[in-house]
């Protein structure tokens, strides 16, 4: 506005007394209707400098803003006192959402057009814009921030391609069975992670489904469960936890035990009771002690339950004879010994390792793991797993 406008203006001539009375307020609305842009703009800069709350004091600077325009001085004092006001809110408040982040670069956009490129590059850092900070760093002429910076963009990109690469090994692991291989991988990627929620989901539901006590069942669909096992006691009871948990009346929770031990060429193996309330009988005698296994027979937990039994060549079959659990088996070996389901009515075998079961297809024709087709290498069981055996569909528990 030229000096004669000015002078003439009663809009404007009011503005000056308002600011000279310390009313900014009005100064503000005074020296926009006078169409005065530097005063309006140090108006309202002077509103936001007295307002109660953040939140007032970025909406005096967003008045500021406007009336700013395209005048490079005036635009250049309200960005920076703009841009600072809500990169200060967003200090107190924390940066949790999109929603923060997308203001922090609002705020870092401010800060660079009000020449503060240092504030900036810090506020770009934070939410891991490294190639951003970097760039306003170098703008500002602060070469060391800008090279620090640089050095961790490049550790970031080399920690988010050990990500990728580790979480995409851990799928195929998955995938072909290699559960103990996935594991290592996605333990990798959590270590590599800059966020690990997902990774760490991910790791605890394996650590659950694994399976390294020595023990699988294979539930079967219409067909009695088969359980094998290596472990060197086989504990039979009405427990859950019991290697054979039964369901027959009269049965204790930890009613009897097999233990494995040394016979000759072949591990051997011997039933005694656990102090039962029924007892436990052998060949229509109450079992006192110990007795071995040995080829064919059967045993009999209190009245109600009688087990079938058969050991050859240092493998255990027990078969459930009556009751609610009939049918269902155990197949037990040490452990490295091929267990054959053949006798069971499956093709398939297991082998144990370190405690982890390892299916392989044995003399099946069609075979699929989780829906794929299971070629000649073992796989690692864990639960949640399908298997279909020539049209005999499993389901690992």
């Amino acid at each position: 506005m030229s000096f004669f406008r000015r002078v003439f203006s009663a809009d404007y001539r009011a503005a000056v007394a308002a600011e000279a009375a310390g009313n900014v307020d009005l100064a503000a609305e005074r020296y926009a209707l006078a169409g005065e842009a530097d005063g309006a703009v140090r108006m309202h800069i002077a509103r936001a400098a007295r307002a109660g709350t953040r939140q007032a004091e970025i909406g005096a600077l967003r008045d500021a803003m406007r009336w700013a325009g395209n005048e490079p001085e005036l635009l250049r004092r309200a960005s920076k006192a703009l841009g600072r006001a809500i990169w200060e809110n967003l200090k107190v408040e924390g940066v949790a959402t999109e929603r923060d982040r997308a203001k922090v670069r609002e705020a870092a956009e401010l800060l660079v057009i009000g020449d503060d490129q240092q504030t900036a590059g810090e506020a770009l850092e934070l939410i891991g814009d490294l190639q951003g900070a970097a760039s306003a760093y170098s703008a500002g002429g602060y070469v060391e921030k800008m090279e620090a910076v640089l050095a961790k963009d490049d550790t970031a990109l080399e920690r988010a391609r050990d990500e990728a690469d580790a979480f995409a090994n851990y799928e195929v692991h998955m995938q072909v069975g290699r559960r103990d291989e996935a594991r290592s991988e996605l333990a990798r990627a959590l270590a590599s992670a800059a966020a690990a929620g997902e990774y760490r989901r991910l790791l605890d539901q394996l650590d659950t489904a694994l399976l390294t006590g020595a023990r699988v069942e294979l539930k079967r669909r219409g067909k009695p469960a088969i359980v094998a096992c290596a472990a060197p006691k086989i504990v039979l009871g009405r427990d859950a936890l019991c290697d054979l948990p039964l369901r027959a009346g009269g049965v204790s929770r930890q009613h009897a035990e097999i233990d494995r031990v040394p016979g000759g060429d072949h591990v051997a193996f011997q039933l005694r009771d656990l102090d039962s309330r029924n007892g436990t009988s052998f060949a229509g005698l109450p079992l006192v002690g110990k007795v071995p296994l040995v080829a064919t027979g059967r045993f009999g937990l209190g009245e109600e339950c009688v087990i079938e039994f058969e050991v050859t060549a240092g493998i255990l079959i027990l078969r459930i004879g009556n009751g609610l659990d009939r049918g269902v088996a155990l197949i037990a070996g040490d452990e490295g010994t091929k267990l054959e389901l053949g006798p069971l009515g499956s093709g398939l075998d297991l082998i144990f390792v370190r405690g982890r079961p390892m299916l392989g297809r044995g003399t099946s024709r069609e075979v699929t793991f989780n829906g794929e087709p299971l070629g000649e290498l073992r796989v690692q069981l864990i639960r949640g797993d399908r298997i279909v055996a020539d049209g005999d569909e499993l389901d690992i528990g």
